[in-house]
């Protein structure tokens, strides 16, 4: 038990030490699920700097973009630059 414990905390204080702080403006748009577009407002603030994705399991809540992506697809998009 102690061994996921460490697995788990080096995992979330790795997530936290290169996580950012994105002050999102609110935008104009419908999507299947609302509680959704919290995410597509941040990749879309992030992207006027950057080169951002959005990673789901569930493409279809949002629309057809290229930087919105699958786990997979990000995967290969990473391996790829390498």
């Amino acid at each position: 038990m102690i061994k996921h414990y460490v697995i788990i905390s080096t995992i979330l204080g790795d997530l936290k030490s290169r996580g950012i702080f994105i002050d999102a403006e609110p935008l104009d748009i419908e999507l299947p699920d609302p509680k959704d577009r919290e995410f597509f407002e941040i990749v879309m603030e992030e992207r006027k700097n950057e080169n951002a994705y959005l990673i789901t399991g569930n493409l279809k809540h949002f629309p057809a973009e290229p930087f919105i992506v699958t786990p997979r697809q990000m995967l290969d998009i990473i391996l790829d630059e390498e």
